[in-house]
């Protein structure tokens, strides 16, 4: 009796094992996705919209390699998905005169 339930136990964990393993997977889009190393350029605004979305997607998880470079407006270097990259860049921002 008590090697049936060991049998039915070990065959249940490893059922459920492979099942979330699957659904962990498939829901993992991100990976699915071309990632993108660019350069964005801020706003000259404080506080910088450009750079505190950047902060949040980091913090989310979806970009990496975030390099943020001290010049006015900033500059970040970022990796990431190609569709959230088109999301930063096309953000308004205002353009500093002395920006070239």
């Amino acid at each position: 009796m008590l090697n049936k339930f060991k049998a039915t136990d070990i065959l249940f964990l490893l059922a459920l094992n492979i099942l979330v393993g699957t659904l962990v997977y498939a829901n993992d889009t991100p990976i699915a996705e071309e990632l993108k190393d660019v350069l964005i350029i801020g706003s000259a605004e404080h506080p910088d919209p450009v750079l505190e979305r950047v902060k949040n997607l980091e913090k989310e998880g979806v970009l990496r390699n975030v390099i943020v470079m001290e010049s006015f407006p900033v500059q970040i270097r970022v990796t990431g998905p190609s569709m959230v990259i088109e999301e930063l860049q096309k953000m308004p921002r205002i353009i500093s005169p002395s920006f070239k």
